[in-house]
């Protein structure tokens, strides 16, 4: 079975604020599985965490203050 983009705008049209942001997070997924270059960014990533090149939960925190105050 096919949705058509028309059907899929009016099924957006009834959802509520959580349940399209979480619709717009899955469409972001969704789109990078496909794409290689993220998925070799992603490689990279999980690379550095696993050789101790993380960020530490202290610094994640001073980074979500300081672009929650910015509006981000």
């Amino acid at each position: 079975m096919r949705v058509t983009v028309a059907k899929l705008k009016q099924a957006v049209d009834n959802l509520n604020s959580e349940e399209r942001l979480e619709l717009a997070e899955y469409i972001r997924w969704r789109s990078r599985q496909d794409d290689p270059e993220w998925q070799a960014e992603i490689g990279k990533r999980l690379d550095r965490c696993l050789s101790g090149e993380s960020t530490s939960a202290d610094d994640l925190m001073r980074l979500h203050e300081k672009l929650s105050k910015e509006g981000r």
